[in-house]
């Protein structure tokens, strides 16, 4: 009986003792885990994190605003959107320790979605920036064989809509052109449209820039909506004033939808919105003055 009772308490001990050392082992790695994650977040808030979100796109709203404005991809949003670039840098530091640096395509990718993430977190939708139809056109890679080439020329948040838009501003500034278009500098005057043609055999639809669906056959080739813009106007405006880039916007949007294909087949109603917004601002000269031919606030 003696020894029964010793053996008894020995055992008590013995589990006591273990219980001990399981919820000691437990709160330290529950601690190395706290202090881990607060090391992580503290690496997500320096400078480098700056460099990995990709720029939203967009002006940002204001945030004393009650009514909606036009976002950049055509539809109205709130007008307190988007939040401002160090909001959604914060954000996106805040919900992710380590954030992708790569420049391949799923880095990439990922950047972008977690930026997304960020921007609803701030209770702002995704069509307050032009972040979604930039995704999709990295997502759109996925099954292309020559992904690697298209990406090796890119820079680290930069996607092929954003390389196309500014591959049309490129153009145009080197044209140097003048006064009103003829049939010669017609290809330097239409601003780009943003997203890859669509394949003119195509039956079913696919994701466009804008996020919405659109026929898989749109937009249209670069080159025919040059040449359906020339044959509807004799002469297209080549200044850098507003209006000059507004009417050159809105003919390219006619000879879009001339050619049966959506506005959100492309990139441009956003950017069409950001120049007629400057309008009724006092600094439009200012800001106008630091674009090229047919770049715009938007991109």
């Amino acid at each position: 009986m003696y020894r029964r009772g010793v053996s008894s308490r020995t055992r008590k001990l013995v589990i006591g003792g273990a219980a001990a050392a399981l919820l000691g082992s437990a709160l330290a790695v529950g601690t190395g885990m706290s202090q881990a994650a607060e090391q992580g977040n503290a690496g997500a808030t320096s400078g480098s994190i700056n460099a990995l979100v990709p720029a939203l796109g967009f002006s940002p709203g204001d945030p004393n605003a009650t009514a909606d404005r036009v976002g950049p991809t055509g539809v109205n949003v709130p007008g307190r959107c988007p939040p401002t670039q160090a909001e959604v840098n914060a954000q996106v530091a805040l919900k992710n320790a380590n954030l992708p640096s790569g420049t391949d395509l799923e880095s990439r990718i990922q950047r972008f979605e977690r930026t997304l993430s960020a921007i609803q977190d701030l209770k702002c939708p995704a069509s307050s920036t032009t972040l979604l139809g930039r995704l999709n056109s990295l997502t759109a890679l996925r099954g292309n064989a020559d992904r690697d080439t298209i990406l090796r020329g890119l820079g680290l948040n930069e996607t092929p809509a954003d390389r196309a838009a500014a591959a049309g501003s490129d153009d145009a500034a080197a044209s140097g052109a003048t006064g009103n278009a003829s049939s010669d500098d017609i290809n330097a005057l239409v601003p780009a449209l943003g997203f890859s043609p669509g394949d003119p055999n195509a039956t079913a639809d696919r994701v466009g820039p804008t996020g919405v669906n659109v026929p898989g056959r749109c937009p249209p080739t670069q080159d025919q909506v040059n040449a359906q813009v020339a044959l509807k106007n004799a002469n297209l405006p080549s200044g850098t004033d507003l209006e000059s880039r507004i009417q050159r916007f809105e003919k390219t949007l006619s000879a879009i939808q001339d050619l049966k294909c959506p506005a959100s087949s492309t990139t441009l109603l956003g950017r069409l919105n950001s120049l007629t917004a400057l309008r009724g601002n006092a600094d439009r000269d200012t800001i106008l003055r630091g674009l090229d031919l047919n770049e715009t606030p938007a991109g």
